[in-house]
């Protein structure tokens, strides 16, 4: 597997199918007001002395002629508009009033910290946001109802995400807490830290082996070009798959 190198992302795309990891590969990556306003919350969060950097512009779109040329001079990622800026400010400053935010982020020894690992004989990198002596954390820009939390990091394989950068920086300690620190988007821009228990951290990590282990095997048959089909491993060829209620439910 020497030819390979995954981070979290690309192993989230996995997870869906090949052929999500094959597009995901292949893709010409466009950056969404989404994104952009998660990048800048980011660096005003954690390293806000980066923001002399920026360009920001009293213009009322990113469609105005000024912008386009400053974009063209400078790059998209060091050009934003004032309303931009002020919105992910707001966020930043929302994050450091919360007391808990504030300390996990005051007290680390990195962010935004590239970490390579290997797993199971395959090569990582990623960018942890922020890691402490005994702790390793993400920011994350979201809807952070609790009653919708739990869902939403399992969906998206968060626990497994913060499992795998701890894994990176800590190895096998078994003290390390990993925490999660949401700032809700809309406002009043609500800010919880949820500590992972160790039973989801430790699913988390088991999810990332079982993973990489599918993907060794799938990989190692690839040829690299062809487009797989969608779901490979649960997909009936000639059978519908079938649709049953949720054990929740029953």
């Amino acid at each position: 597997m020497d030819d390979i190198r995954l981070s979290f992302s690309a192993l989230k795309a996995f997870s869906k199918s090949p052929a999500h990891f094959a597009y995901y590969k292949r893709r010409a990556f466009k950056q969404s007001a989404v994104m952009r306003r998660g990048w800048l919350t980011h660096l005003l969060t954690l390293e806000p002395e980066k923001q002399l950097e920026l360009l920001v512009l009293d213009v009322q779109t990113r469609a105005n002629k000024q912008f386009k040329e400053a974009v063209a001079e400078h790059g998209n990622q060091s050009v934003f508009t004032r309303k931009e800026y002020n919105e992910a400010l707001a966020l930043a400053e929302g994050i450091h009033a919360n007391p808990m935010a504030n300390k996990l982020i005051s007290e680390a020894v990195a962010v935004e910290k590239h970490i390579e690992w290997s797993l199971d004989g395959v090569k990582f990198h990623g960018y942890a946001d922020i890691i402490g002596e005994d702790y390793i954390a993400d920011l994350k820009i979201t809807d952070n109802e609790p009653r919708k939390i739990q869902r939403w990091v399992m969906d998206n394989l968060y626990h497994m995400q913060l499992a795998l950068y701890a894994h990176s920086e800590f190895n096998s300690e078994a003290h390390i807490r990993h925490y999660l620190i949401t700032c809700d988007p809309n406002a009043p821009h609500g800010v919880i830290v949820y500590e992972m228990s160790s039973e989801m951290a430790e699913d988390g990590f088991n999810r990332a082996r079982v993973e990489v282990s599918m993907f060794k095997d799938w990989y190692r048959a690839w040829d690299g070009e062809s487009t797989p089909k969608s779901y490979d491993f649960a997909e009936p060829l000639d059978t519908p798959m079938i649709l049953d209620l949720p054990t929740w439910y029953k």
